[in-house]
């Protein structure tokens, strides 16, 4: 299995509070061959979900119900399982202070709401391409 193959083999996580996103979202991964998609509508469901499920991404909103997405990303980061998980943040906010503020508690990227597949894919893909390389290196 090549490393393509690997990373299409990849649990994903969509976190988002919007049904319409997380369908989208859901929809394209699945185009993109991804095998294994979980969703969950706040940060809170989130944690539940990772405390049963093995996760190798996960994509999260800033702006939800019960736990946002920095509350989310800093739960995340203070496991030791969990902080190994590469988050790329999907949100509608231009602000870009609170686009450094979630790369500062950790994420790996970040993507517009309103996104395109192409740019998408290249966040996915690189950020599941580092995740994979830093794991052959560390064994």
């Amino acid at each position: 299995m090549g490393m393509d193959e690997d990373i299409r083999a990849t649990p994903v996580l969509i976190v988002e509070d919007t049904s319409m996103m997380r369908v989208l979202l859901a929809r394209h991964l699945k185009q993109e061959g991804f095998t294994t998609i979980y969703e969950a509508h706040d940060g809170q469901q989130a944690l539940d979900l990772l405390a049963e499920k093995e996760v190798g991404l996960i994509l999260l909103d800033i702006e939800m119900p019960v736990l946002n997405g920095f509350e989310t990303l800093e739960r995340l980061q203070s496991d030791s399982k969990l902080r190994k998980i590469p988050v790329v943040m999907v949100t509608a906010v231009e602000d870009i202070e609170r686009v450094i503020k979630c790369l500062e508690l950790g994420a790996e990227d970040f993507m517009p709401k309103i996104f395109k597949p192409a740019l998408l894919n290249a966040r996915i893909y690189s950020c599941l391409e580092r995740h994979w390389l830093r794991k052959q290196l560390n064994g």
